[in-house]
């Protein structure tokens, strides 16, 4: 049966929307899995809980691009992808938490960058593409090395199976010098990636923007230190244990310096530009006890 009818999310064509298998079905995406989303009513009471949202019987997947798109991305760029992902999958049972997987010789790294952003054009919903132009153009040449210099691109190795897709959104951090970032976390065992508007310094990530230096067809390696993270948390860019979330759940809230109005409202505009969505809500979440003092 043909799939739906819809504008492709890359090129922007109408067409027959295709299965986008994020990441390639040959990078272990290929089994029975349940997709479960945040229960937005857990927040009253304290606590994050998870309701189902769709099942899948073989490997996740969006209807997303155009056959043609599909194609093109997943000949040129998806085989890279996938020996990196099989490289990191026969060591990363060794490796504990918070450990490092160093590579050494990794092939064709520009193309690796390619699919990484290749997913998470799926992974971001459909206003992506439209709301940062420099994504089509990347990926339909592939011979275009072109990316913002604000962009940042990360990868990490995970121990979890399972995995967690976020879409563009921002977290603020009220424990030292008010900071916001805006990120997106798409991650599927045994590797995540992020991708950032504004560059991190985060130990627990290793960056690969730098990438775009390499030519497409050139036979340059890259060698690759890759921090093993847990991916146990709903949020991006929160690398706590299982254990970590269940103490911090009941440990008294952190001394917070408040934001201002307009630190909010920067932020608010920033995840909307790069999200493209028309969407004014906004959830925020944290600590329990956050929400309390935030009101006092």
């Amino acid at each position: 049966m043909p799939g739906p009818q819809g504008r492709c999310w890359l090129c922007g064509k109408v067409g027959t929307l295709t299965r986008e298998h994020i990441p390639p079905e040959s990078a272990f995406n290929d089994v029975p899995l349940l997709l479960m989303k945040v229960d937005e009513h857990a927040r009253e009471e304290g606590a994050l809980g998870w309701e189902p949202q769709q099942q899948f019987s073989n490997g996740l997947y969006i209807r997303s691009v155009c056959g043609h798109c599909n194609n093109r991305c997943g000949k040129l760029y998806g085989g890279a992808y996938v020996d990196l992902v099989r490289r990191i999958a026969e060591r990363i049972g060794d490796l504990q938490d918070f450990h490092t997987l160093s590579l050494q010789g990794v092939k064709r790294p520009l193309a690796i960058l390619k699919q990484v952003i290749f997913q998470f054009v799926s992974a971001n919903g459909q206003s992506f593409v439209r709301a940062n132009d420099w994504v089509a153009p990347f990926l339909k040449d592939s011979r275009n090395q072109s990316i913002p210099s604000n962009v940042g691109v990360y990868l990490f190795a995970s121990n979890c199976r399972g995995g967690k897709k976020t879409g563009v959104s921002s977290h603020i951090d009220l424990t030292g010098a008010v900071h916001c970032n805006i990120v997106a976390e798409f991650s599927f065992w045994p590797l995540g990636t992020i991708m950032s508007f504004g560059h991190l310094k985060h130990r627990g990530l290793a960056p690969i923007h730098q990438w775009v230096d390499h030519p497409f067809n050139s036979e340059r390696k890259s060698d690759l230190d890759l921090p093993v993270n847990p991916i146990r948390s709903p949020y991006p860019l929160d690398f706590r244990s299982e254990s970590q979330i269940l103490r911090d759940s009941v440990a008294a809230a952190p001394v917070m310096k408040q934001p201002s109005q307009e630190e909010l409202r920067r932020m608010i505009a920033e995840t909307l530009k790069y999200s493209g969505t028309d969407d004014k809500d906004f959830v925020f979440s944290g600590h329990p006890g956050t929400a309390r003092k935030l009101a006092d």
